[in-house]
């Protein structure tokens, strides 16, 4: 008897940036090579990413200096407010989920760390 195939689908990610600064997301293997492929978020603005459910996908994050870089795969829609994942560097490194809110499952803190090469923001 054959064995039923499911069929991909897409699901929706979306970041919210909820901090007081901009921010960007980009692909994380075109950080710091390519300017074509970036979102800059204002504060509150949002913006929804379509992915292939399942499938892992890289970003690199970036608020002032502070850089997360996340991997996200998931199978359900997902929404995740930008500052819970710059904050999980001050969490236990056991625990590396972005944040124990169910609404951000599927994406995971990589690493966060500091990049002074291209801040444009006056952090003094």
């Amino acid at each position: 008897m054959p064995v039923p195939t499911q069929d991909s689908y897409e699901v929706c990610l979306d970041f919210t940036n909820d901090t007081h600064d901009c921010a960007t997301i980009q692909l994380l293997c075109d950080y710091g090579r390519s300017t074509s492929a970036i979102v800059l978020l204002h504060p509150g603005e949002s913006v929804t990413l379509v992915l292939d459910a399942g499938s892992l996908y890289k970003y690199a994050l970036k608020s002032r200096t502070k850089v997360a870089n996340v991997s996200a795969r998931s199978w359900r829609d997902v929404r995740c407010d930008m500052s819970q994942l710059f904050s999980a560097a001050a969490s236990p490194r056991t625990s590396q989920r972005a944040s124990p809110n169910p609404h951000c499952n599927g994406v995971t803190v990589d690493r966060v760390w500091r990049d002074y090469r291209f801040n444009v923001w006056n952090d003094s």
